[in-house]
């Protein structure tokens, strides 16, 4: 008779349902957000060992995933997941520390610095920025000489192909 009594206290608002309820530890479900959006509020779950997600509504008995209930003062929801019931928390974002990564220089970079802040870039990146420039530049000014060529009716004299060293 206690227990029915605790169960249902008629000094709590609302009966059970606005109860404190202790969030499941470990479970295999994550709730990892909500939105709201013209057709309703949906809750972003995920299934951890089977690596799936979806975004559902509130009692939508079609999904795998069924939201009964949601508390925004604790951003607790209440879920249904193949017959087990969860009560999760929303999670939160992990930040760690990740390992230092190699410094890389931006393509066309004209700058002395690596991209992210870094030291110098090295003497053997700007020639090869260098290199790649002329090969371009004398590109152009063979397709050039070749459009000319055809356009003043002169028969269009084939020009060597750049060989990738410094041409001026």
């Amino acid at each position: 008779m206690l227990d029915d009594l605790v169960k249902s206290s008629p000094f709590l608002p609302g009966g059970q349902e606005s109860a404190v309820v202790a969030p499941t530890e470990n479970a295999a479900v994550e709730f990892r957000g909500m939105i709201t959006t013209k057709d309703g509020v949906f809750f972003g779950l995920y299934d951890r060992t089977k690596q799936t997600g979806a975004w559902v509504k509130k009692e939508d008995a079609g999904a795998d995933f069924v939201v009964h209930s949601y508390d925004a003062s604790s951003d607790m929801v209440a879920v249904d997941y193949h017959g087990q019931k969860f009560n999760l928390t929303l999670s939160s974002a992990k930040i760690g520390a990740a390992a230092a990564s190699v410094p890389f220089v931006v393509a066309g970079q004209t700058g002395t610095t690596q991209a992210g802040g870094g030291g110098p870039v090295s003497a053997v990146a700007r020639v090869d920025d260098q290199r790649r420039l002329e090969t371009i530049s004398a590109e152009v000014r063979r397709r050039r000489a070749l459009r000319q060529g055809a356009a003043s009716g002169a028969a269009p004299q084939p020009a060597a192909a750049p060989s990738g060293g410094n041409q001026r």
